[in-house]
């Protein structure tokens, strides 16, 4: 045990730097022609950033000195103002309150650093002031307790006091002088901006001169440096590095007679001994680094000695936070138990070994399960040596354990399935804010957080979108079924809240898109008059929910037909008109459209215009100083707003992006108790430019009835009832492991009059195609054993007849990029879930024609020419070894 010890210890903590033919390390620092290297702009960003902290510890002393100097001379400025009227009062006995007054006038007038001179009597009022233009603000400066307990101490003590009042908006320094004589005090006020300037420009000379002798010194020593000390430390390298790759060491020629080169010498003798060594260090690496279980050894009083790479990865800790310390200290100093560390401080108490599975916490707060070992080692007088302790990450059991547990309750009460879910999808929301939690504490690594976003939010939208897709499809199912009215109702209102969910994550994935500008707009003929009042006609029911009004008015200047991307201006309206309804409660709420020439240096442009759509509501209203924050991202008007409406504020966000993106900005009014105004401006082309623009008038078309409605989009037809037979019935594979998502599919199948084989991973897909025959495949993603990118490829690449058969992406990932990457791994189509039943239809329908265009399915002769005996064995010696990988 302890050779093993040490062996692991130097393979797995220097790995593979020092390792003789791994110059992985060596090689990569060298491999460039000596020049500034790793190792000379460490030296150089090192000293640099010493030299810079000097400096600025001498800059920072000297502005106390300066500042500390020039506030001495503005204090005996002040000092002699305030004596001039105590020299007054005192030496002149005609000297009078009209006297002090006509003095402070002079002083202000001209002493330009004076603020203002006020004399105030016994009761702290102001008996006269006089200020300069732009002065301080004498009510707040009375106000000021120093200032108070000056006064005081001044009138009884007869003393004159000084103040600084540098913490104020305005820096001033403040003397007050008794004036016993006239039963007044005499408050001078002095601005300290003219002594901050100065002290400003005596810094910045000097810090001129500094880093001028900042950079000579710097370039001096670094030229010292890399010619006496890094020059022949890259030639050292070069030859260690020439060693790692299975030559003998010899040291460099030309090396200095110092401790350089007796490291020279010293390495030479060190690879030597490596050499006698590695194979017996190369096995002992792979035994202590290549398992994925975290590893400990401690020695007899529990202090850790050695913890493998297994144990920093499970647990997030580096081996400097738990090597040379027992488990108290590694405790107090964390102030956080760590499982494997934890049983091990156990274990030593008692002097017993332990088998325990433990819930345990990574240093970022995840929670995972443990199968932790603790086993002490003894010697042959049975005293104890060592401890060695081994935790496994069983995570996946206790999660396979849990779903068993669900799969049982969800088979004992359909109800009970339904209230899964939804504890489901709660527990995915809580993920999402944990996630959103991470996220903000990572601000400070950009860089990272923002290749991390991507991943997480495919990731989310994948991990929602799967049971999504079980609960939306099985929803639409139950409502073709004969249900009661009430069954009906229910299963309606399952059905939009999922629709609901899908809604808002949409609304983040499209913030992702339009903060990584991966967005892009359509641009296609619409009339706006059609595209409104489509909006308020799918919106007046919300508002004759509420008994509100709802009214739509359209210009008779707005064109008949623009270009834009209506599906995104369309989203912004029912954001807009949605909030209005939502945040009144009586009243109406008044949607108009007006045209606008474009006016450019060269006049106006043919067929141009600007499309201005205002919604006003006589809702709740917004306080002024929320209208800034008001597009902010996940930001509502106030805290009470989103307890009481709700809202995840995102919408207004994205519509101000969505805008900005089409070249048009929003601009919001509102007044609290009264109503809000939202004003959309967007430019558009007309759809003929050869027209001429109508004439913009005042007038408009104004209905608080139903407005005639948009033209309506033909529902497609329902999905065909069960049947037996079809002359069109297909062949259908489907590779998916979700029961939920296979019991959805094979309803969808039996009402299309398909027949589906299901096939639980990609590993049953190829033996399920190399044992019958099928017209398509609909094939899942993430799939266990075999995902479905691996099997497209799979197929694609084997010589049997079945490799062109036309395959259908089917996944919960939805975003653009992940389209591409299925489209480029050889499948045809392509449908995101939740899926509609219309689209499946029409991709599968796409594929098909594609695939009978393309090709017609050769007949299999007996006689045909059969695969290569090789790629055959090749393609089943692959299914074989993944058996024996997943059991």
């Amino acid at each position: 045990m302890s050779l093993f010890f040490r062996a692991a210890t130097r393979t797995d903590r220097h790995a593979p730097e020092t390792r003789p033919r791994s110059p992985d390390g060596i090689a990569s620092a060298t491999a460039a022609p000596f020049g500034v290297g790793r190792l000379t702009r460490q030296f150089a960003a090192k000293f640099l950033v010493v030299c810079l902290t000097l400096t600025l510890a001498q800059l920072a002393l000297e502005y106390q000195n300066v500042k500390r100097l020039l506030l001495d001379q503005v204090a005996q400025r002040a000092a002699s103002v305030a004596s001039s009227f105590s020299m007054h009062s005192e030496m002149d006995s005609r000297f009078t309150l009209s006297d002090a007054e006509n003095l402070t006038v002079w002083n202000v007038r001209y002493m330009p650093e004076v603020l203002g001179i006020y004399l105030i009597d016994a009761q702290g009022r102001v008996v006269s002031a006089a200020e300069r233009n732009g002065g301080s603000d004498e009510a707040a400066m009375l106000r000021d307790p120093s200032i108070r307990a000056a006064l005081a101490r001044s009138f009884n003590e007869d003393e004159s006091f000084g103040i600084d009042l540098t913490n104020r908006d305005r820096a001033v320094w403040a003397q007050v002088a008794p004036l016993r004589k006239i039963g007044v005090a005499v408050l001078v006020a002095i601005d300290l901006a003219p002594a901050r300037t100065e002290i400003e420009k005596t810094l910045v000379q000097s810090m001129g001169r500094r880093l001028g002798v900042l950079l000579i010194l710097i370039a001096t020593l670094f030229v010292l440096m890399r010619g006496w000390v890094l020059h022949p430390i890259s030639l050292l390298a070069r030859s260690i590095a020439r060693a790692s790759t299975g030559g003998g060491f010899e040291p460099p020629a030309g090396m200095p007679k110092n401790e350089i080169g007796a490291l020279s010498r010293l390495f030479g003798d060190v690879f030597g001994k490596l050499e006698s060594s590695f194979e017996e260090n190369e096995r002992l690496a792979q035994v202590a680094n290549g398992t994925h279980a975290g590893v400990l050894i401690a020695d007899s009083q529990g202090r850790i000695v050695w913890a493998n790479a297994g144990f920093t990865k499970m647990t997030g800790y580096e081996r400097a936070d738990v090597e040379g310390r027992t488990p108290d200290e590694i405790f107090r100093e964390h102030n956080q138990s760590i499982g494997a560390v934890n049983i091990l401080g156990q274990s030593l108490r008692f002097g017993l070994g332990c088998n325990v599975e433990v819930l345990n916490q990574t240093r970022d707060g995840s929670a995972y399960w443990g199968a932790i070992e603790v086993r002490p080692i003894r010697n042959d007088a049975g005293e104890i040596k060592n401890f060695i302790v081994v935790e496994n990450d069983i995570s996946h059991v206790k999660e396979a354990e849990k779903a068993l547990r669900k799969s049982q309750r969800q088979l004992e009460n359909h109800v009970a399935e339904l209230q899964k879910t939804q504890a489901e999808l709660e527990e995915e929301r809580a993920k999402l804010d944990r996630a959103a939690g991470d996220l903000a504490a990572a601000r400070d690594a950009a860089e990272r957080a923002n290749r991390a976003k991507s991943e997480f939010l495919a990731t989310m939208s994948h991990e929602i979108r799967t049971p999504m897709n079980g609960v939306i499809g099985l929803a639409e199912i139950l409502l073709d079924e004969e249900l009661t009215p009430n069954q009906k109702s229910n299963v309606a209102m399952i059905k939009q809240s999922g629709e609901n969910l899908l809604t808002i994550l949409n609304d983040i994935l499209d913030l992702s898109k339009l903060e990584a500008g991966r967005l892009e707009l359509d641009h296609i003929a619409q009339s706006p008059r059609e595209l409104v009042t489509s909006v308020v006609e799918l919106m007046r029911a919300k508002a004759d929910e509420k008994k509100i009004a709802l009214n739509c008015a359209v210009s008779d200047s707005v064109p008949a037909d623009i270009i834009c991307d209506p599906t995104r201006l369309r989203q912004i309206l029912f954001n807009l008109v949605g909030n209005a309804i939502k945040f009144t409660q009586e009243g109406s709420v008044d949607v108009s459209v007006e045209a606008k020439a474009v006016e450019t240096k060269a006049g106006a442009t043919v067929g141009a215009c600007e499309l201005v759509f205002t919604v006003r509501d006589t809702g709740i209203g917004i306080p002024e100083k929320e209208l800034s924050r008001l597009f902010n991202r996940f930001a509502q008007a106030t805290t009470a707003t989103a307890r009481t409406y709700g809202g995840t504020g995102l919408g207004l966000a994205i519509c101000r992006e969505l805008a900005t993106l089409m070249k048009g900005t929003i601009e919001v009014t509102s007044e609290v108790g009264v109503g809000t105004s939202f004003c959309l401006r967007i430019p558009v082309a007309s759809a003929h430019p050869a027209a001429e623009m109508p004439v913009i008038e005042a007038r408009a078309t104004e209905t608080s009835a139903p407005v005639k409605p948009a033209p309506v989009v033909e529902a497609p037809a329902p999905a065909p009832s069960p049947r037996k037979e079809s002359p069109n019935a297909l062949d259908i594979l489907l590779a998916e492991d979700q029961p939920v998502n296979q019991k959805l599919m094979s309803a969808v199948m039996e009402r299309l009059g398909h027949r589906l084989t299901i096939a639980g991973n990609g590993v049953e897909a190829v033996r399920c195609m190399r044992k019958a025959r099928f017209d398509l495949v609909l094939m899942d993603i993430q799939m266990p054993e075999l995902d479905g990118i691996l099997t497209t490829k799979v197929i694609r690449s084997s010589d049997e007849a079945w490799r062109n058969i036309p395959i259908v992406a089917l996944t919960a990932h939805a975003m653009d990029s992940h389209r591409q990457t299925y489209l480029a791994a050889g499948m045809n189509g392509f449908v995101s879930k939740p899926f509609r039943m219309e689209v499946l239809i029409g991709e599968m329908a796409r594929v098909m024609n594609e695939a009978a265009v393309e090709t017609v399915r050769p007949v299999v002769d007996a006689k045909a020419e059969r695969p290569s005996t090789s790629a055959s064995d090749a393609l089943s010696g692959a299914l074989d070894d993944l058996d024996r990988l997943t059991g």
